[in-house]
């Protein structure tokens, strides 16, 4: 989870400055995270703030009326696919579309994106997973 410095500029493209990115939770005026965000647009205009403070692509998203802001998947990224306790490498990222609905591994699985959040399926059942995993689940 991400917490967001954010400060309201009027003269900003999206009257939201962001002035600092931390992984660890943060107290104080100004911070932050998911359950800060009261809507999907409000999101958008964090994750647009942040992009431009890091140098960095950030998304919304949206599960079951809760708002985040994530790292987008980048290309090149070392990926696995997961379901039920079981992962497996599957590769880098080759290709994301422009919507972010679609990505491609260099070995060729393809993951679409659920509606708005931060979850890519292949198959509908597989999970696209951050990092290279080889990992069955024990209780089979």
């Amino acid at each position: 989870m991400k917490y967001f410095k954010v400060e309201q500029n009027p003269h900003a493209p999206v009257n939201i400055i962001v002035t600092a990115i931390s992984d660890e939770h943060q107290h104080g005026k100004g911070w932050i995270y998911r359950h800060s965000f009261d809507s999907f647009e409000h999101a958008e205009k964090v994750a647009e703030a942040a992009s431009n403070f890091a140098g960095i692509d950030f998304i919304p998203t949206e599960s079951n009326g809760y708002f985040e802001v994530v790292e987008a998947p980048k290309v090149n990224d070392p990926v696995s696919y997961a379901f039920n306790g079981d992962a497996y490498p599957c590769g880098y990222i080759k290709s994301i579309s422009k919507t972010m609905k679609k990505i491609t591994t260099t070995e060729g699985k393809e993951f679409y994106r659920k509606r708005n959040t931060g979850t890519w399926l292949m198959h509908k059942t597989w999970s696209l997973v951050d990092g290279h995993h080889h990992e069955q689940n024990p209780h089979f």
